[in-house]
């Protein structure tokens, strides 16, 4: 018979969180976008342009591995609800520009718990500790966007 060393069973216990971690994930998306009135991809497309503050129509595609007119849809959808604008950009004409309105707050109050709850949580760690974390995280990312590129090239 054989038995795991506590080594393996501590890694298999990491990988479920992690598992776990994206359907906890999944439904907090489900819950701010029902509440907003977008589709998951429309928040996640708020996501990517609220962090940068603006980006092209062309990044937002790519991001989201979607078509050209597939992204003129989503803006336009963004700019209806009021959370996103369309604006020229000044050193390329031919590019537009997605830019997060202040009405993205409503998305941002929502995510509002969870942030404090991070903060909560990582108070307990040291500073060697929460460096770890960061580089467990990174590898964790760095593995998901190779998978799914893997699956997209298939």
């Amino acid at each position: 018979m054989s038995r795991s060393s506590p080594k393996a069973a501590a890694a298999a216990k990491l990988l479920d969180e992690a598992r776990g971690l994206s359907g906890d994930f999944d439904r907090l998306s489900q819950a701010v976008a029902g509440r907003v009135g977008l589709s998951q991809t429309d928040l996640l497309a708020m996501d990517l342009i609220s962090r940068d503050h603006e980006v092209t129509a062309g990044q937002l595609a790519r991001e989201l591995n979607l078509t050209t007119g597939a992204i003129t849809g989503l803006i336009d959808r963004l700019q209806k609800a009021g959370l996103a604008r369309r604006a020229n950009d000044p050193k390329d004409r031919r590019r537009v520009l997605v830019r997060a309105t202040v009405k993205e707050q409503r998305i941002s109050e929502l995510y509002r718990p969870l942030a404090s709850g991070l903060r909560r949580a990582i108070d307990d760690y040291s500073e060697d500790e929460l460096a770890m974390l960061t580089e467990f995280l990174s590898k964790l990312r760095s593995a998901l966007r190779a998978t799914t590129e893997t699956i997209d090239s298939k």
